[in-house]
């Protein structure tokens, strides 16, 4: 870990912080005060985000005062500031870092007044240096609970706090150019190019979409082709995105970055920054020690130089991109060289966030569909048929649920469910509470009150934290002994949307009876449960609410939630009983299909969508082949 120049501090002065060196160092950035700049917020942003922390800071330290440049998770009209003795960055002003996972354990730390003031229980941060190395403030991250920092953790906030010293240092640069237009102009398409990197930070990108916009801001600002080349497990090359100035040369480049193969033992070039993980200037005309590939695309695409640039992410090479200009375009300079590492170390921090959101939402996606029924039950004379969409690509599926069941005295449960959240949290907690529902119902003695009552004392018992809404169904005959025709739908709700009841005439109820509380909120209370005809040849539809948001309504009022622009159950609900309406004598697969498609948009809805239908028939009759396979008491 680096560590930089100690500050002066002369005798009578208090410590580092007012240390004369560093005090002027900190004026010259002119940063105290001032307003908040994207560039820092969208790093503290970063490390809130990746280390789970509530709250991060990029501080400006002067002899009284630590100024809260960027600051995440503060409510909106907090102070911007605290006194020195307040502040733990008062701990990194001589240089070096401080990560605690537990402040009140450590001497230095246990009697700063934030503990109480601010609620600081866990603090981690790295000194942010001025160009001649002087501690200007801190990057830093703070829990209100015990939190051991990952080494992951305290080596992203390193790397952030090295490029928060980074942005000091290239505003500095910026301030010192003022006056000198030539400068004033590079300096202006460099912070272009930066801001347009920067942007790709707050898209919700998949890795290979990142790697498009890549060669697309090096086209044609920094170069007249570009490509990038991810880097395999075994260190070798191997292609993923290509631009060219020229469209009709664009065949070629690709063709010659498919057929240069994998490029493991290159001198200089990408095989080799994939090793290295240092930018390289490479002029093509002079270069010594070029491959036969190398040689070939130099005639091919009439090269004169290149910037070979590595993407580094958690100190690893993840790949390589290289951006060339042809003859008679000017060669890269140095000036160049530094532009193209600031750009690759903002492309770092999106390659990360990519990963980490492609992995969040891979494994999130996969282990839902896991804890759905991979088959429904079909009793005798009862149709049962589900969908499940996850939410549309900026999202993270999360916890939609269905789930139906025949318990030990052959009747038919029937659940749908929603948790609050889009991770893999709650997916997890999804897989909990349906394996808890389904153990309360097991035995058939407890009606499906009993069974959400039971699930809410189990969670505060077992002290789950938990907020979801859910609904639990039976479907029973009137008469145990008798063959049915309609049927008795016995249901209680924990704050879930109501069940929707299409009948065989094309008339639709919504079964607006009192709902209780979401499970987890309050087990000491009483839960309501009723009870509703099921007549033959109806369909009950069970869903989530992700099937009635809309966004975008019109006429909506902006003013109030549900009007334009917000999501609107209302005018959900309306559109599906319109279209329930509209699908009397559908198969219940169609139907399922119908709603579906007709009510979630093409590229999937904002929400997770779970939906349940189920389709009595009455047992005096012959059973339809749709309605199960077997006879089931």
């Amino acid at each position: 870990m680096r560590t930089r120049p100690a500050v002066d501090a002369l005798p009578g002065e208090r410590g580092p912080a007012g240390a004369p060196g560093r005090l002027a160092a900190v004026r010259a950035t002119r940063l105290l005060d001032a307003a908040a700049e994207e560039s820092f917020d969208r790093l503290t942003r970063i490390a809130q985000r990746l280390t789970g922390a509530p709250l991060a800071f990029m501080t400006v330290v002067d002899e009284a005062r630590s100024f809260w440049l960027s600051s995440q998770g503060l409510p909106e009209g907090s102070p911007r500031q605290n006194t020195v003795e307040e502040s733990f960055c008062q701990y990194v002003l001589r240089g070096d870092p401080l990560v605690l996972a537990d402040v009140t354990a450590d001497e230095r730390t246990a009697a700063n007044p934030s503990v109480e003031a601010m609620g600081v229980r866990a603090w981690a941060g790295f000194p942010v240096h001025t160009p001649d190395g002087q501690v200007l403030g801190s990057f830093c991250v703070v829990d209100t609970t015990v939190h051991p920092w990952t080494a992951d953790d305290v080596q992203l906030l390193e790397e952030l706090a090295a490029i928060a010293s980074r942005e000091v240092a290239l505003r500095m640069a910026t301030l010192e150019a003022e006056g000198a237009r030539a400068l004033a102009a590079a300096e202006a398409e460099r912070a272009r190019l930066l801001a347009r990197i920067s942007d790709l930070l707050t898209a919700d990108l998949e890795p290979g979409d990142v790697w498009r916009a890549l060669v697309a801001l090096a086209v044609p600002d920094l170069g007249d082709l570009a490509y990038v080349s991810t880097v395999g497990p075994d260190g070798g090359l191997l292609p993923a995105a290509a631009e060219h100035r020229d469209a009709a040369q664009l065949p070629a480049l690709q063709q010659w970055v498919h057929r240069a193969g994998r490029r493991t033992g290159e001198a200089a070039g990408p095989g080799h920054v994939a090793l290295t993980g240092r930018v390289e200037l490479i002029d093509l005309a002079r270069a010594p020690g070029l491959t036969a590939a190398q040689r070939e695309a130099v005639d091919l695409l009439s090269l004169r130089s290149a910037l070979v640039a590595p993407v580094l992410s958690r100190g690893d090479v993840v790949a390589v991109l290289t951006i060339a200009r042809v003859r008679g375009s000017a060669p890269y300079t140095e000036l160049d060289r530094d532009l193209v590492d600031a750009l690759m170390t903002r492309a770092g921090l999106v390659v990360e966030a990519a990963r980490a959101s492609f992995l969040d939402r891979t494994v999130s996606e996969t282990m839902q569909r896991a804890l759905l029924p991979v088959l429904l039950p079909q009793p005798d004379h009862l149709q049962l048929a589900s969908r499940y969409s996850p939410a549309e690509n900026t999202q993270l599926v999360g916890g939609d649920w269905y789930d139906a069941y025949l318990d030990t005295t052959g009747t038919t449960s029937l659940v749908v469910g929603d948790v609050a959240g889009h991770d893999i949290t709650a997916a997890v907690t999804m897989g909990q509470l349906r394996t808890e529902l389904r153990m309360a119902g097991l035995d058939g003695t407890v009606g499906p009150a009993g069974v959400l009552s039971t699930v809410d004392v189990a969670c505060a018992t077992f002290g789950q934290d938990v907020f979801a809404t859910a609904l639990v169904a039976r479907v029973e005959r009137f008469r145990p002994d008798q063959p049915a025709r309609d049927r008795q739908l016995v249901w209680s709700s924990a704050g879930h949307p109501p069940p929707v009841l299409l009948h065989a005439d094309g008339t639709v109820d919504v079964l607006t009876d009192r709902v209780g509380l979401p499970l987890g909120v309050d087990p000491s209370r009483s839960r309501p449960e009723h009870r509703h005809v099921l007549p033959a040849n109806s369909t009950l539809l069970l869903y989530t609410d992700g099937l009635l948001e809309q966004q975008d309504v019109p006429g909506g009022d902006p003013r109030r939630p549900g009007g334009s622009g917000a999501r609107d159950l209302d005018t959900g609900l309306r559109r599906l009983l319109d279209l329930l309406a509209d699908c009397v004598g559908l198969d219940l697969e169609e139907l399922c299909d119908r709603i579906v498609t007709e009510l979630l948009p093409p590229g999937g809805a904002a929400d997770d969508v779970a939906l349940l239908a189920v389709r009595p028939f009455a047992e005096d009759r012959p059973r339809p082949p749709e309605a199960g396979p077997g006879t089931v008491p």
